[in-house]
């Protein structure tokens, strides 16, 4: 069929509007929401999962982080095995199971909590005069104080358990029910019920945590039946609707022990009532059982020296981040024992510098608040480390490449051939000399930078083995020893290894590699997109967390997240890039646990070296890190 002009015209518009929209619409849909001037009413400490949140005034629902603030008006929904431990600025507690969904409205002096379906755990602070009013289908419930769960599904009406405290409940015809601690309401079509709660548990509590010994736990049950009620049950199931139940065992007494791998669990017990035929249920609490993950400071290593000269160092403290920690206490004593501390706060990052830490020996420790009640903090080992002064500063030490090592053309046209050294604050510039003798003569090139990495002019240096060394500059001129001689060779190709024959074992320990960009400088001039690439060996992942930081000013800030079941990842929105530092945290996940996480750095630039500054830099060792000021 042949278009006339008209025809086509008509067709070219509509296609270039659709094109339009589409391209509004995916731009739209992937913004990043910024809180601005939003009222912060609380904070989401813990979460296991995907937990995501919806602004008042947006339809975009948003990935929440650890320790992300909540704005008043949010929507909060979570997904499958999912839970979130979310704490207003009054300290209520809101416990928020899978599959379940709330809006928050502080507005006034009654706060509301509109619940939708799901289950969640509310813990009333009972210093604070408010109540806290919680809406549902049109009834409301009015929490004066103490705790309580309440539960709702598609196949189920809406259940109240008040385990401590009272609860009033208003019905759509306006009469008021009063739920007193140890009772329940159902809400049915004839009205509410409101009866005894048939079982008390008592252990293990709502969101308690135990750690595997190695590959599975011992847990205790405990509870108390009431009387009127006979033949307990007990069930444990991996979801809350109990619909795939794990253990359904008839108990005598009041308590039994199961053996438990990884993973969240809920339990209840059903019993029958002794006037009745219905079984009737306990309210349902939930735990996690989970390796104990490792948990030490990093860096400075034990003994670590400082040297200076007039200038303070700068000291990096990093620690092991774990996933049951909401917070981290730093400790920084000049005794063993950590008495009389000279630095001691709270953070939810697991790294923080001094630049102020005078002459002397320092001992630390790191202290992680544990999210999951009745479960103990973590305490790191105690290390040491010294701040002494010199006369002169030390020479520069070598951190890469390894000595001896091969650097192939891929890697120099890919801006991955870059030497890197231990820099010094107090030294302004570095002067390098190249040579093709360990007896330095004569040298074929000399470059100078005020950075502690290069990229040399490999074109001129060619192909063969080359020595190189180090000698730094002081502001006021004067130069330190030389390093210690660092020898490399160019070639076209790097040799093939042997490949290493492993074990024939059925289970071979699983490996993540992170490919890229992992030690470079990406050149971002005409790219559209910022690719991530790793590999995992051992394990077919369910899903991989990647979490991107930009480090500036002694800070790193987490700028994008992004959750994936691919192995890469292209970052197309680069208006959130900027020149500098990055790195980046990719965490791998089967079966809801956390298997592996490791860590890459790169530095983004436009123009080579042309923009980057001294204090850009924060690279590159895992063991310690260096920070260069101006």
């Amino acid at each position: 069929m042949n278009l006339d002009k008209r025809d086509r015209l008509v067709l070219f518009t509509l296609l270039s509007v659709a094109f339009l929209f589409s391209i509004l619409f995916y731009l739209d849909i992937n913004r990043k929401i910024g809180i601005g001037d939003r009222e912060v009413v609380g904070t989401i400490f813990f979460k296991n999962n995907i937990v995501q949140r919806k602004f008042e005034d947006e339809v975009i629902w948003e990935k929440l982080e650890n320790n992300s603030p909540l704005t008043n008006k949010d929507t909060i929904r979570s997904e499958a095995f999912s839970d979130a431990l979310i704490r207003l600025k009054d300290g209520t507690e809101i416990n928020i199971d899978e599959n379940s969904m709330f809006n928050l409205d502080l507005t006034g002096e009654e706060p509301n909590l509109e619940f939708t379906q799901g289950s969640l755990e509310v813990k009333k602070n009972d210093s604070q005069p408010n109540n806290i009013k919680i809406t549902s289908s049109g009834s409301e419930i009015n929490v004066d104080s103490g705790n309580v769960k309440i539960e709702r599904s598609k196949e189920r009406e809406l259940s109240i358990f008040v385990e401590k405290g009272k609860t009033t409940v208003k019905q759509k015809d306006g009469k008021s029910v009063a739920v007193e601690e140890g009772k329940k309401a159902e809400f049915k079509k004839t009205g509410i019920e409101i009866k005894k709660i048939p079982v008390v548990l008592v252990s293990p509590s709502s969101q308690k945590l135990f750690y595997t010994e190695p590959e599975d736990v011992s847990v205790h049950f405990q509870w108390k039946v009431e009387s009127g009620y006979e033949n307990p049950v007990l069930e444990i199931s991996r979801s809350p609707n109990f619909q795939l139940t794990l253990i359904n065992e008839k108990v005598e007494g009041n308590q039994a022990d199961f053996r438990l791998k990884e993973g969240t669990f809920y339990w209840r017990l059903k019993v029958k009532n002794k006037t009745g035929t219905d079984p009737e249920f306990s309210e349902i609490n939930k735990f996690f059982v989970t390796k104990r993950e490792s948990f030490q400071g990093e860096s400075p290593e034990q003994g670590t020296t400082f040297p200076f000269v007039q200038t303070y160092p700068l000291v990096t403290l990093t620690w092991t981040k774990l996933t049951t920690a909401n917070s981290y206490q730093l400790i920084v004593s000049h005794s063993p024992k950590l008495t009389n501390p000279i630095k001691q706060l709270e953070t939810t990052a697991n790294q923080i510098s001094y630049d102020d830490l005078k002459e002397g020996t320092y001992y630390w420790k790191v202290v992680a608040k544990s999210s999951f009640p009745d479960t103990k903090d973590r305490e790191s080992q105690v290390l040491s480390f010294i701040i002494k002064k010199q006369n002169t500063v030390p020479a520069p030490k070598w951190l890469r490449p390894a000595n001896g090592a091969e650097i192939s053309m891929d890697e120099i046209k890919q801006n991955q051939a870059i030497l890197i050294w231990d820099g010094n604050a107090e030294l302004k510039s570095y002067q390098l000399k190249f040579a093709k003798d360990s007896k330095m003569t004569p040298i074929v090139l000399s470059e100078e930078t005020g950075s502690n990495f290069l990229v040399p002019n490999w074109n001129q240096l060619g192909k063969g083995t080359f020595y190189v060394s180090i000698t730094g500059k002081s502001k006021e001129g004067k130069e330190t020893e030389s390093s210690s001689l660092l020898s490399f060779t160019v070639v076209d190709k790097k040799k093939k290894q042997e490949p290493v024959e492993e074990p024939n074992d059925s289970k071979q320990e699983p490996k993540l590699e992170m490919m890229s960009p992992n030690g470079t400088i990406v050149q971002m001039k005409g790219k559209t997109s910022l690719d991530f690439q790793w590999k995992v060996v051992g394990v077919v992942a369910d899903r991989y967390d990647l979490v991107l930081y930009q480090h500036t000013n002694d800070k790193k800030v987490a700028i994008y997240k992004i959750t994936t079941k691919d192995s890469k990842h292209n970052l197309k929105d680069l208006s959130i890039l900027d020149e500098g530092s990055f790195s980046w945290d990719l965490s791998v996940y089967k079966d809801s646990n956390l298997l592996l996480s490791r860590k890459g750095s790169f530095i983004l630039a436009l123009d080579q070296f042309k923009s980057l500054k001294p204090s850009d830099i924060e690279f590159i060792s895992p063991k310690r890190l260096y920070k260069e000021k101006r």
